[in-house]
């Protein structure tokens, strides 16, 4: 059974030991606010407390929990990090950051004494990793080994000189040695601005006896061993490292290569093969969805998952769902049972999983990196306006089985699901039943046997109902018409049509120039229109004819045909100017396609059909802008 004891810094790290952070962990992500400052200033009271007193009670940081490896007799003695680890790793540069400052400093019995705890001696070890006390995870490794073997900030800035992506990949490890270097230099010289008045004083010498004393003895740690009998894993899963809650991604490494290891596979080569992007930065990066910021990896395991299980898979259930996937693929393989999902891989080992996994994360860092001009980065961009993610598991699909060899067929796919979404928005119809939707059209798209813009086209056309249906060309222009889209809409929906449509009124007699980043929207007859658009005579004198246009015109004013883009400069001229005012500074400085609309009359004679700007130019640009519309959206 396990058993857990209080120990002290001395007694887990002075012996002959090896920690290492198996590969299938997380990397190291403690940071200076949540995590580094709060210890320092744990560190820093019992410094003072001890500097001033000549005692201080012991602080306990929490617990780790250690497995015991395997050894060969006379070898270095192993224990694996089960959970701990940032915890671990931080300890270890805050006491590197200690040697180092005891050489800088000339100090020889300090520098010995940190030294001891940080390094095993090499005529101890067979293997070269196991000098250091700790060994980290994989992508964690050359940062800790070039922090260790720096030996001062300055030796460390150098190295990065040559080495920038390692300084930019790994800026936490590096970074946490800086911190902790600059506050143990700033406490043992006597300046620390937090630093009580009655302990400023006192010698070189008694500043880095007492950091020694608090080092070995002052910190304690609540170490649990595991024996063989003991369920690692599941201890695992229901642990999480303080300060920082693990990541759904970080149990599915875990998980999996625990597996890996127990069918006797070699793990650290499945790791450099299919895992090691998922520890950079661009899959824990935070991306908005709904009302939530999660991770990147999360994102794509939630989609991943509905995908191959043709379910709806919850952000909250992602690791749980994950182990019945696997559970269930490897009850259908004991049983001799073939997928029913003919178009993706379902893995029968841990090593196809990871390959899979693999493959299809690089379609979706694809969706994310894509040229801007793409057709792809084109949708992705208008995709995050109608904020919707419950298409990217149809997405994933598709760009499976369609790139790179069919790209074509894969853009005409895009388009499909672009002028579904983007119809439906303008009709101002609903989102809520999205995710069974696109599940539906994945598993039409498998009963078909093939992926193609076609099947997926007659599959949306098929269905009926407000929360499903595809809005025909009359629909859309009749909403475009009489809806006041201004209003049903937010800014960002209403400023991604009005964007699409400028993109499609592009002449190309003329450049193509990029749509700026601050454009607002623009009412063409104001919202506060009644000092220059007058009601007419015959109207304003019969009360109830009044009311009736009133309304009316409150209502087409929030239109498509009187909304237009302007840059954020042109505003405050135009405001509520009137007609004639408008058009001048429209003609003037907008170069957008959408005004040159209002720049010159239409047809040779010689009159002007926009001389006023009223409801019935209104209808006619509604109309304008339905025709490009039904263009760009495909029915």
């Amino acid at each position: 059974m396990m058993e857990a004891n209080a120990r002290n810094l001395e007694r887990i790290f002075d012996s002959t030991v090896s920690y290492q952070i198996p590969l299938f962990q997380r990397p190291y992500v403690w940071n200076e606010q949540d995590n580094w400052a709060p210890l320092w200033e744990d560190i820093l009271s019992l410094l003072n407390r001890r500097h001033c007193h000549g005692s201080s009670r012991p602080h306990f940081l929490g617990a780790v929990v250690l497995e015991q490896l395997n050894h060969a007799s006379g070898s270095i003695e192993t224990r694996q990090v089960i959970d701990g680890q940032q915890r671990f790793t931080t300890l270890q540069l805050f006491m590197i950051a200690a040697r180092d400052l005891c050489k800088q400093i000339d100090n020889v019995k300090y520098y010995e004494c940190f030294k001891d705890m940080v390094s095993n001696k090499e005529k101890k070890v067979d293997h070269a990793y196991e000098v250091f006390k700790i060994w980290p995870t994989n992508c964690d490794r050359p940062a800790f080994e070039l922090v260790h073997k720096s030996g001062s900030v300055k030796s460390l800035n150098d190295a990065l000189i040559a080495n920038l992506k390692l300084a930019k990949e790994n800026h936490q490890i590096i970074s946490g040695y800086k911190y902790f270097f600059s506050r143990l230099s700033e406490w043992v010289n006597g300046s620390h601005e937090n630093e009580e008045q009655s302990t400023s004083d006192g010698s070189l010498e008694d500043r880095l006896e007492c950091l020694w004393q608090v080092v070995r003895d002052g910190l304690k740690l609540v170490v649990i061993d595991l024996d063989n009998d003991d369920e690692s894993q599941v201890i695992f899963e229901t642990l999480n490292a303080r300060g920082t809650q693990l990541l759904p991604a970080d149990l599915v490494k875990n998980y999996l290569f625990r597996k890996a290891q127990s069918e006797g596979q070699k793990v650290e080569q499945l790791y450099e093969n299919y895992w090691r992007d998922f520890d950079s930065n661009f899959w824990r990066k935070e991306e908005k969805q709904g009302r939530f910021k999660r991770p990147r990896i999360d994102l794509f395991l939630q989609h991943y998952l509905t995908l191959m299980t043709r379910d709806d898979i919850r952000t909250s259930h992602i690791f749980e769902s994950f182990k019945d996937y696997v559970t269930y693929l490897e009850v259908e393989a004991l049983s001799n049972k073939s997928t029913k999902n003919s178009l993706t891989t379902h893995a029968t080992d841990t090593k196809t999983h990871l390959e899979v996994l693999s493959r299809y994360a690089k379609a979706f860092a694809n969706f994310k990196s894509a040229p801007s001009d793409s057709r792809l980065s084109i949708f992705i961009g208008r995709l995050s306006a109608i904020d919707t993610a419950t298409v990217y598991p149809l997405l994933l699909l598709a760009s499976d089985q369609l790139l790179p060899n069919n790209e074509k067929e894969f853009e005409e796919f895009v388009c499909v699901i672009e002028s579904f979404l983007m119809r439906r928005m303008i009709c101002c119809l609903t989102t809520k039943n999205y995710n069974q939707l696109f599940i539906s059209a994945i598993r039409a798209l498998d009963k078909s046997g093939s992926v193609t813009a076609n099947g997926l086209s007659q599959f949306l056309k098929s269905n009926q109902g407000d929360s499903v249906r595809f809005p025909d060309d009359q629909e859309v222009k009749a909403s475009i018409k009489q809806i006041p889209l201004y209003q049903k809409l937010s800014q960002l929906k209403v400023r991604t049509i009005l964007g699409a449509l400028d993109l499609a009124l592009h002449d190309p007699k003329s450049e193509r120039l990029p749509l700026p980043s601050n454009l607002t929207i623009e009412h063409v007859m104001p919202i506060a229109w009644a000092t220059y658009w007058v009601i007419p005579k015959q109207i304003a004198n019969d009360p109830a004819k009044k009311i009736e246009f009133v309304a009316e015109r409150n209502q087409m004013i929030h239109t498509l045909g009187n909304l237009t883009l302007i840059t954020g400069s042109l505003n405050p001229a135009l405001s509520n100017g009137s007609w004639k005012d408008k058009r001048s500074e429209l003609q003037k400085f907008s170069k957008l396609n959408l005004n040159r609309y209002f720049h010159v009359p239409n047809g040779n004679s010689g009159t002007d059909p926009m001389a006023d700007w009223d409801e019935s130019t209104i209808s006619i640009r509604c109309d304008e802008l339905s025709t490009a519309a039904i263009k760009i959206w495909i029915y």
